[in-house]
This record gives structure tokens, C-alpha cells and sequence, in this order.
């Protein structure tokens, strides 16, 4: 499996594929419905792993387990830092963006994960944009799929992977079982567009510069208060 985490534009990539071979959940057909964190629930069986990680300093919420036949995890990872200013933010700030940001988590998890991409689709849930993307091994067999979604500044992650009984119904049972709390505030799109952020650098600096020149002034006044001297805007 894959941990995505994001710093800027989600330059960090941790391979979680190791992971699963310490998990030994016996399997169970019995399933509830579980809040993963006040935006997504899904459905999870009576036995199952959920942790809090910290990587690089970027706190990493998880729920996974394991099957006799598949290994599912869901992930939570914070997509820009909490303290960003809102001005400077490279969070998505309209539809453009945002499939420009779901390239670049697409191009990482490609590099990364260790199967051939053979299809990416975009995908609806309960109306916020996500990709949907499948993999398969070198006989072209299906063997792991992802799907994610960027909601406010989390980047939400489902892997499922199975390298001798993927079953496609399972696949879109759990998949299907994830559900978006509408009843939340949420967007995909809190970022500002780059002439904004131009702007905004500009301003400050000018601003800064104003600042910096009337302390050299003052300091000039002061020194030539303490000479004796005429002030030099008045000479």
C-alpha cells in the first residue's frame, strides 16, 4: 500500500506495501458502519486496525485490515500544512486546479506503487470530484485499485489490493460504502490563484520596504540631532 503525504505539492511518497504482512485479521463477513473522522465514514469489519502516525511531520490517520483474500486501508493525509496563510495557499482554487493537483498525487502513486496503471477515471461522491485508479501485474491481471478525494485540506485515500482473488464486486462494495457528511462544510476548493498570491507577496514587500526606509530616515534625523547638524530634509 502507499502512504501519501503532502508537503507543497505531495513531493513525500511512502511505500506501505510491507505493512500488510503484519496484519493477520482472520476474515469476517460481518460489517459496520464506522465514522473514519467527522467528513467520511465507511463500512469496516468487527475486527480491524485504526492509528495515528506522525511522517515528516505530517499527521497520517488510518483504518485498515485484512482478509483471507484482500487488504484494505482507508487514510486520512493533511494536504498543505495547518499554519499555511490562506493568502499564500496552493491549495485547488477551482475545478483547473484541482485535476492539476489529482495529476501530480497520480504521477507520484504510478512511480511508486508496484503494478502498471491501466486506467484512470474520475469519479463523483455525493458531488465532490475524486480519481479513481486501476492497477494490474505483468500477466495483466487486476491486483490493486485506489480511489481518492481532496476534501478541505485532507487528502482522502481507499487502496484495496489482492494479488491472487480480486474481486471486483468486493471492490465496489467497499468503495461504495465510503460516504461523504454533507451536513459538513466542506470544499475542495480553499486556495487562492496564483495572481493573488502575486499580489500579495508585493504587496508585503512594498509595504516592508516603506517600513524600511522610514526607519532609515528616522535613524538619519536622530543621528544628525545628536551632531548638531539641520535636519536633512530641511537643508
Amino acid at each position: 500500500m502507499l502512504i501519501l503525504t503532502k508537503m507543497t505539492f505531495m513531493k513525500k511518497f511512502i511505500p506501505l506495501f510491507v505493512l500488510f504482512s503484519f496484519l493477520g485479521y482472520s476474515q469476517n463477513d460481518e460489517s459496520r458502519t464506522y465514522a473514519f473522522d467527522p467528513i467520511v465514514s465507511l463500512d469496516v469489519p468487527n475486527t480491524f486496525f485504526e492509528s495515528d502516525t506522525i511522517v515528516d511531520g505530517v499527521k497520517i490517520h488510518q483504518i485498515r485490515f485484512k482478509t483471507n483474500t484482500y487488504h484494505f486501508i482507508a487514510q486520512k493525509v493533511l494536504f498543505e500544512n495547518e499554519d499555511q496563510k490562506e493568502s499564500l495557499s496552493r491549495l485547488p482554487y477551482d475545478y483547473t486546479s484541482l485535476i492539476d493537483e489529482y495529476n501530480r498525487v497520480i504521477a507520484r502513486m504510478r512511480y511508486r506503487v508496484p503494478y502498471y496503471l491501466k486506467t484512470t477515471t474520475l469519479v463523483k461522491k455525493e458531488g465532490f470530484t475524486g480519481y479513481n485508479l486501476k492497477f494490474a501485474n505483468d500477466l495483466n491481471t487486476p491486483t490493486y485499485e485506489a480511489e481518492f478525494y481532496l476534501l478541505n485540506k485532507n487528502l482522502y485515500t481507499f487502496f484495496y489490493a489482492s494479488d491472487t482473488h480480486f474481486d471486483k464486486d468486493v471492490v465496489a462494495e467497499l468503495f461504495n460504502s465510503v460516504k461523504i457528511n454533507t451536513n459538513q462544510e466542506i470544499s475542495q476548493y480553499l486556495g487562492k490563484p496564483p495572481k493573488y498570491r502575486i499580489g500579495y507577496v508585493v504587496a508585503t514587500y512594498f509595504f516592508l520596504s516603506l517600513m524600511l526606509v522610514g526607519i532609515v530616515i528616522y535613524m538619519i534625523k536622530i543621528y544628525r540631532k545628536k551632531r548638531g547638524k539641520t535636519d536633512f530634509l530641511h537643508e
